[in-house]
């Protein structure tokens, strides 16, 4: 029976030494990161030219935007949410352009804005450009190692479903990626207003990472809030004064109706037990979790509480497309440039399968996940002395060379 015990006892540190070795074998994992990559970027280009290309009319959420700002152009911001003035801008591309309603707020319209001015097989070649060049400056910034591994790592992400498909669909989540992204690097390279003020940006879809700026709050990055907080507020009263009494309440209605739809909350908590007091309660327990593991890592950069601000917003939005979880890329990313535990590096490998699955296993692996990371960063917090300080070795120096040299994008 002792025997046994002890088996048992070790056996946990027994897949921790295997998991050891295997994610030492670097060279090993970097040829297979590049095949792997090479091989899912093959299939993204496959699905661009027989799915999303030929089906821009219909596929493409940009469409959406151009008929925005086009909105805007012949009714005033007043009419940017109502459906009435946005179908009519819609349908005026040409037959076959399908009408659904914009629900981006209004500055993710004024980055568009010159793009109105081209027609639009011109417009959407170059939004999708943008979308392109937000992927690789987030994979060059963040994406851990050098040479072969770094490269596995960029063809991975460009490969991986929810970002090819957003890509693929001139979905703006990448844009939102990239100003979290680049918000880290100037954060850690001592830039803290910069970096607030490149984190403004994700309002062009702020539920993605509705947590990060308070994250960096808790965790004593003051001037990365403020800075954050200013460029916000004076996009939002900018926003307000356009859209007058009129154009708020259209948002608002144009968020409720958005709601209803179960493409909207099937990626979702509120999808998996409804909307009510229940909805409520887990909203407030991945709050506090939240804020809780971005506390716990004060004082050690800004790495973790930007991964527990994004994993935290995923759960607590009631609002998520599948192709939203290429946040959490992201987050996987700057979570490896933190020394993770043999656990954490296995619950990587298994989250990026799960989005790579993501349309075959659905929602309830993904979000396991998910809560899964955000409890380890909470468990694994560095140790703290009675008298405040820390005990961890500081993170390893950043890889990533000045934005002045950079190099150029990964290939698509």
């Amino acid at each position: 029976m002792g025997a046994i015990g002890l088996g048992l006892r070790s056996e946990p540190l027994f897949f921790a030494q295997v998991i050891s070795y295997v994610t030492s074998r670097k060279r090993l994992w970097s040829l297979v990161g590049v095949l792997v990559g090479a091989l899912l970027v093959i299939r993204a280009i496959a699905d661009a030219a027989y799915v999303y290309v030929p089906q821009y009319r219909f596929r493409n959420d940009f469409r959406l935007l151009y008929g925005a700002v086009l909105t805007t152009f012949h009714d005033g911001y007043s009419h940017l949410y109502d459906p009435i003035a946005q179908k009519a801008a819609v349908d005026g591309l040409g037959p076959g352009f399908y009408w659904s309603l914009f629900l981006n707020p209004p500055p993710l319209v004024w980055l568009a804005t010159p793009l109105a001015a081209l027609p639009f097989s011109v417009a959407i070649i170059l939004w999708t450009i943008l979308l392109l060049a937000s992927a690789a400056l987030t994979w060059y910034l963040v994406a851990p190692g050098a040479g072969l591994a770094k490269a596995g790592l960029g063809l991975m992400w460009l490969g991986v479903v929810p970002v090819s498909f957003a890509i693929g669909v001139g979905q703006s989540v990448v844009l939102v990626a990239a100003a979290v992204a680049t918000a880290w690097w100037l954060a850690e390279h001592d830039h803290p207003v910069w970096a607030g003020l490149a984190l403004s940006f994700i309002v062009f879809k702020p539920q993605l990472a509705l947590f990060v700026p308070l994250c960096l709050a808790v965790s004593g990055h003051a001037r990365v809030f403020g800075a954050w907080l200013v460029a916000t507020a004076f996009m939002v009263l900018i926003s307000l004064a356009l859209l007058g009494h009129d154009g708020v309440a259209g948002f608002r209605a144009a968020l409720a109706v958005a709601s209803q739809w179960e493409i909207t909350r099937s990626y979702a908590v509120s999808g998996l037990i409804g909307a009510g007091p229940q909805l409520y309660v887990a909203q407030a327990i991945v709050a506090v979790a939240t804020l809780a593991a971005a506390w716990r890592w004060r004082g050690h950069g800004t790495a973790i509480p930007i991964v527990a601000g994004i994993t935290g917003s995923l759960l607590f939005t009631p609002y998520v497309g599948f192709q939203d979880f290429a946040m959490l890329v992201l987050a996987g990313w700057l979570l490896a440039r933190t020394q993770p535990t043999p656990w954490q590096v296995a619950l990587l490998v298994v989250g990026f399968a799960l989005l790579q699955l993501v349309l075959t296993v659905l929602a309830v692996p993904i979000i396991a996940a998910e809560v899964l990371l955000l409890a380890s960063l909470i468990y694994n917090a560095p140790a703290r002395s009675s008298t405040g300080s820390t005990r961890l070795a500081p993170n390893p120096p950043l890889e990533a060379p000045p934005i002045t040299r950079m190099a150029p994008n990964v290939p698509d």
